[in-house]
């Protein structure tokens, strides 16, 4: 038993000292969550997880690097596209926030900014459950529609909770992604 006391003494004051020691763990990757877009068409699905992506999207259907996945949308079975930033195109998919929303795998932040572009609709989102339910309803259950409020004169679609008033901060982020 007198051997136990100083052993389990040192092995307390090793611990102690490992905890105080500086550590030189790598500092987590951003998670990237707190907005996400999506171009749905009756053959594709193009995710988004940057708006500078988006936007240069929606203004020339084009993005720095589309990435097919082997994978069909559950919703709809489009073929799932992943439009990346350059510095993206090499990560693997469990790094890549617009895949990880798509698998509901990841944390969305709050506030939260979602779009959907989807036969030539708007629907615009403050919280990720309620752009998951429109994909998969095809509309929002409750809604502000905003007729003429999007680029070109498009109707925009505000997805809501039930007895949520005019979504003033969400048409605010959206008026100000889009310069309008």
């Amino acid at each position: 038993m007198s051997i136990l006391k100083p052993l389990s003494a040192a092995l307390m004051v090793a611990a102690l000292a490992a905890c105080a020691a500086p550590q030189s763990a790598s500092k987590p990757e951003p998670l990237n969550n707190e907005d996400w877009y999506q171009v749905r068409s009756e053959t594709q699905v193009i995710l988004f997880d940057d708006l500078k992506v988006f936007q240069d999207y929606l203004a020339t259907g084009k993005a720095p690097n589309m990435r097919t996945l082997e994978e069909k949308d559950p919703v709809g079975g489009q073929e799932v596209i992943l439009a990346l930033t350059a510095e993206d195109q090499g990560k693997a998919l469990d790094k890549i926030a617009a895949y990880r929303f798509f698998k509901v795998a990841q944390v969305p932040a709050h506030p939260f900014y979602g779009e959907v572009r989807q036969d030539d609709a708007v629907y615009v989102f403050k919280r990720y459950g309620d752009m998951q339910d429109m994909i998969k309803l095809g509309e929002p259950i409750f809604r502000y529609t905003d007729i003429g409020g999007g680029p070109d004169g498009k109707t925009v679609t505000y997805g809501l909770q039930k007895e949520e008033g005019r979504p003033e901060s969400t048409i605010a982020q959206f008026k100000k992604n889009h310069s309008l």
